[in-house]
């Protein structure tokens, strides 16, 4: 938003279209770089399960994730410009607390349960990989958070949105 402040001043259109666009550009370099499994599952000899089906639903939670987060931010970053200088800092304090390089073993699964990246995480395993599949209980905790999430950042940036404009 803060990039397009220009546009953003001058005319009105739907304001939620930029975050959304950045989101879009970003799943468009997933789906590029998810193009190559099929290849690697070929040269690997990884036998493709029927577990593969259910990836959509772990792309789709893990965007109502994003987009809650990213309107949330946006929102924040119009009034207080400090937020995109903490992002980056913190982005990778979150990478570490989520288990995307790693497994987390089953006596340590409590610990990591409070993140709902983890079911999430677990989901992308299980489909592309034949990993251990992510427990329901765990799914449906952060299938809540993310649904909670991405209404949030929706109020929070509807909430904001009548000020951008004037404070840009």
């Amino acid at each position: 938003l803060v990039q397009n402040s220009g546009l953003i001043s001058k005319i009105y259109f739907p304001r939620l279209v930029l975050p959304i666009s950045t989101i879009l550009s970003t799943l468009l370099d997933f789906l590029v770089a998810l193009a190559v499994f099929p290849a690697l599952f070929f040269f690997s000899k990884i036998p493709v399960t029927l577990a593969i089906v259910l990836l959509p639903a772990w792309l789709l939670i893990t965007l109502m994730l994003a987009t809650g987060c990213g309107l949330f931010a946006a929102a924040l970053m119009v009034s207080y410009r400090d937020v995109q200088h903490i992002l980056p800092v913190l982005v990778p304090f979150l990478l570490y607390a989520s288990p995307v390089g790693y497994n987390v073993p089953a006596r340590y699964r409590d610990l990591f349960a409070w993140n709902p990246l983890t079911a999430i995480l677990d989901g992308f395993r299980w489909s592309l990989l034949g990993s251990d599949a992510p427990t329901w209980t765990a799914v449906s905790y952060s299938l809540a958070v993310a649904v909670a999430v991405l209404l949030g950042g929706v109020f929070a940036f509807k909430n904001k949105e009548r000020e951008f404009a004037d404070v840009i």
